[in-house]
């Protein structure tokens, strides 16, 4: 199916900036020979785009929704592999969104690509004015930071949203979602249209017995440095001082800390209480030049609980960001734009969420998320 292909043996010979894998080695012939060369492309269904080049060849390239996370077996990876064999150019490519896509030289080949995956009960679709993509993030799978299970959560909301990469439903415009563990945020990035982050929603504790293995050994030591625990705090909330007795003491500000979890980053040992612990909803970002470029979103929901299996309130408080925008806004405008157009306030108030110091206002209110959107559901 691939290439052959050499690896640069020697580590002094890779300051020549060659991948260890050229990727140019992976590409099928009528890729390689009309690179640079496409001028056009064309949509057939939702989930087949025809590439034209200046040359006048074609391919055409299908894409597959994968589980979250992009878990598959071997199994099924061995078939898709003949899937590609048999009726595609022998190749296939992952996308950053977690999808897959085989490469044909005809439509009829692409058609038969899409019912083959479908028979194995993977959707095609995920291009245009449609969900391209929920992205998630390991998470507990493999992860030493997660806070809420992403894949899961990516999982139910595909469930629940999957009209939208399939093309039965149609959307304003292109749709791209992101699940993220925790506030690092390591599955995909804050500037997407809806980005899902799991948080603790409250100041740690730190574990009195085990804290002492992140902080220095003395009150002398403490002198030459901070220690990692405290330098990491973006708003200073974290103390750590010395005593009398010679031992050194840490102490979290509540009022001051955001939750970001970047103390656990550096020091397994704190405490959060498991009831509190939720995600935060951001919308609006992008990071294409279309209409107002690229920008950061907007935090709506600050705290939602999760509850699974069926994390009821997330896909309830989803569904009905996905249709104020459907319903409102104008074709071709992202979620992003059309926020700027009507102004979040606006936006917030077609939501019914109220605006408050968690959500750039000036209230407190940790639990206002569910008493919205449990009418929704």
């Amino acid at each position: 199916m691939f290439m052959s292909f050499t690896i640069t043996p020697e580590p002094r010979d890779r300051m020549n900036k060659r991948l260890p894998v050229p990727f140019s080695a992976q590409l099928p012939e009528v890729i390689r020979s009309n690179y640079g060369k496409w001028v056009a492309r064309k949509f057939h269904g939702n989930g087949i785009i025809e590439h034209i080049s200046e040359t006048g060849d074609r391919v055409f390239t299908v894409k597959v929704g994968l589980p979250s996370n992009s878990r598959v077996s071997v199994d099924t990876l061995e078939k898709f592999i003949e899937i590609a064999d048999k009726y595609g150019l022998g190749v296939v490519r992952a996308t950053r969104g977690m999808n897959l896509e085989f490469i044909t030289d005809s439509l009829d080949k692409a058609l038969k690509i899409k019912e083959e995956v479908e028979k194995l009960g993977f959707p095609v679709g995920g291009w245009g004015t449609s969900l391209w993509h929920i992205t998630s993030c390991t998470a507990y799978l493999t992860c030493t930071t997660a806070v809420v299970d992403a894949p899961s959560i990516t999982q139910v909301l595909y469930n629940n949203l999957k009209p939208y990469f399939t093309g039965e439903e149609k959307l304003p415009a292109k749709l791209m979602v992101f699940v993220a563990g925790c506030t690092n945020s390591c599955g995909g990035t804050l500037a997407g249209d809806i980005v899902i982050v799991g948080h603790y929603g409250q100041a740690p504790r730190p574990d009195p017995e085990r804290i002492k293995f992140c902080l220095p050994s003395s009150s002398e030591a403490l002198k030459k440095a901070t220690p990692d625990v405290a330098a990491v705090c973006p708003v200073g909330a974290i103390r750590v001082f010395g005593k009398p007795d010679g031992s050194v003491g840490i102490e979290v500000d509540e009022r001051k800390c955001i939750a970001c979890g970047r103390c656990k980053n550096v020091c397994d040992y704190f405490d959060w209480d498991p009831t509190k612990i939720g995600v935060a909803i951001f919308v609006g970002g992008k990071t294409s030049n279309t209409g107002t470029g690229p920008r950061l979103p907007y935090k709506v929901v600050p705290w939602l609980p999760v509850n699974p299996p069926e994390y009821r309130e997330v896909v309830a408080a989803v569904k009905k960001i996905i249709d104020v925008w459907k319903r409102e806004a104008q074709p071709g405008e992202r979620l992003g734009d059309f926020i700027d157009r009507i102004g979040i306030d606006e936006f917030m108030n077609k939501l019914g969420i109220p605006r408050t110091r968690h959500n750039r206002c000036e209230e407190t209110s940790w639990n206002f998320g569910v008493r919205q959107f449990i009418t929704y559901m």
